[in-house]
């Protein structure tokens, strides 16, 4: 049942991924191609216009302190309501912004006005309706400004691995992720694959190994623990890092010492799963569950959030916007490895 909703989700992602594209190539047109926009738009005024010019400054995480009001050179009128210097921060392509703009007043009477002025590297914008300005805005990149958003990446258990073509499905979703995988023979057949796919993979030591060549246990000796360790290592050589359950018998075990030291000694990263941060998988409330996670990010936070491969196909859905304000989105191994 678990498979066959997790199939499900699967093509709903990648065919959200390809709608999400012609949507793209379709708005895109729609910029190119100004006859296209509806005949019977409506008119705003300049409260409204303004009203959503600094709703889409808000959608790229901009802060209030970099838009400040100022008179600028030969733009003024009677039906003028306002007029910005916006400092945009390096990250941001000022055309996203006129993009935004234009997406926002689509199906608005505003025509937008962008004129590059190269000599002091200001972007000037104007917004108009009925053929008359009503905001005008100067854009220009200042050095001393970021978007302070954390950053975040994604471990991703339970993979369909008995299903190799909902497993490949899966692999295509285009974000950032490591899979997560446990020592079997299943988890083996699929390495070929995810090696294809581009994917890396963490290996996950807990209680549910039990296959004999991987085995690990407290009442073992050292002598079969060697073998155990010397086979999981030999056949899951490329994985990023290893996770070890501490909650688990094996870790509470007195043979854990032996067995950390001897996969340190082979060059092994080893972290405790308790390092990664979780989420409520309650299917009904996952996307306000995410959110307040995404709300507890600081700035300076680098989390790493484990999830299920079912919980991921939505998460994954909403990850662009998130990016979009400014969170910055990475592999789990740029954290627990290379800093």
């Amino acid at each position: 049942m678990l498979n066959s909703s997790l199939y499900k989700n699967v093509a709903l992602v990648l065919f959200g991924v390809v709608v999400l594209l012609l949507i793209s190539n379709i708005i895109i047109t729609k910029y190119v191609n100004k006859d296209e926009q509806p005949k019977d738009r409506e008119v705003l005024s300049g409260i409204e216009i303004d009203k959503s010019f600094h709703s889409a400054l808000k959608n790229y995480g901009f802060s209030n302190t970099w838009i400040s009001k100022k008179k600028l050179k030969n733009i003024s009128g009677d039906s003028l309501f306002a007029t910005y210097s916006v400092k945009v921060p390096k990250d941001v392509p000022i055309h996203l912004l006129i993009l935004e703009l234009k997406n926002i007043f689509w199906e608005n009477e505003v025509s937008i006005e962008a004129e590059e002025i190269v000599s002091t590297k200001r972007t000037i914008l104007k917004l108009s309706s009925e053929k008359k300005v009503k905001i005008a805005v100067e854009f220009y990149y200042a050095e001393n400004i970021i978007r302070e958003y954390g950053t975040v990446s994604f471990l991703v258990t339970d993979l369909p691995l008995q299903d190799e073509e909902m497993l490949n499905d899966f692999l295509k979703i285009p974000e950032l992720f490591y899979c997560v995988l446990v020592p079997n023979d299943e988890s083996k057949k699929q390495l070929s694959l995810l090696s294809k796919s581009g994917k890396r993979f963490a290996l996950l030591l807990n209680d549910d190994i039990t296959e004999l060549d991987y085995k690990l246990s407290g009442n073992y000796s050292d002598d079969r623990l060697s073998r155990s360790i010397k086979e999981i290592v030999g056949t899951f050589y490329s994985a990023a890092f290893f996770i070890v359950d501490e909650k688990s018998d094996l870790y509470e075990s007195k043979k854990y010492a032996f067995i950390e030291e001897q996969l340190k000694k082979r060059g092994i990263v080893l972290v405790t799963k308790g390092r990664f941060e979780s989420i409520n998988s309650n299917a009904m409330n996952l996307e306000d569950n995410f959110q307040d996670f995404m709300l507890s990010v600081k700035k300076d936070d680098e989390k790493v959030l484990m999830v299920s491969a079912e919980n991921y196909l939505t998460i994954s859905t909403l990850i662009p916007s998130y990016r979009k304000i400014g969170y910055k989105f990475i592999y789990p191994g740029d954290i627990i490895i290379k800093r």
